[in-house]
């Protein structure tokens, strides 16, 4: 995986930092957590880098565990489909609900390339 450097400032208390990532290239993302070593403030990174030229990458900042929301909520949805698949079994022969395999983004590189960055979903359990 090819290393970036980051520089940002903190959204809170605006100290300049610089972190080093070892970073996948697309479809495949890394999620990271960068603390403020000022005020310890936490801001969670999506980062993916292109798979073409390898030489730029993309990030999403977020204060929320955005990978793990997205798996969580996907969880949610693929246990209720179950449980109302189970809860049918008895009345119909065949229930199917198509789920969505991955959350993804389309991207952009400096290069001119176009790209996806995908994050895997839960998907039904086979009966």
């Amino acid at each position: 995986m090819p290393k970036f450097t980051m520089r940002c400032f903190c959204c809170v208390c605006g100290k300049k930092q610089e972190y080093e990532f070892n970073v996948p290239p697309a479809p495949s993302m890394i999620q990271e957590e960068i603390v403020c070593d000022n005020c310890g403030d936490r801001t969670h990174v999506l980062l993916t880098s292109c798979p073409n030229c390898g030489k730029t990458f993309k990030f999403f900042l977020s204060d929320l565990d955005f990978m793990g929301e997205i798996k969580q909520l996907s969880g949610v949805y693929v246990r209720l489909i179950d449980g109302i698949r189970d809860s049918l079994s008895d009345y119909i022969e065949e229930f199917n609900v198509p789920v969505p395999k991955k959350w993804s983004v389309k991207l952009s590189c400096t290069c001119g390339h176009d790209y996806f960055a995908e994050i895997p979903l839960r998907q039904l359990r086979t009966s």
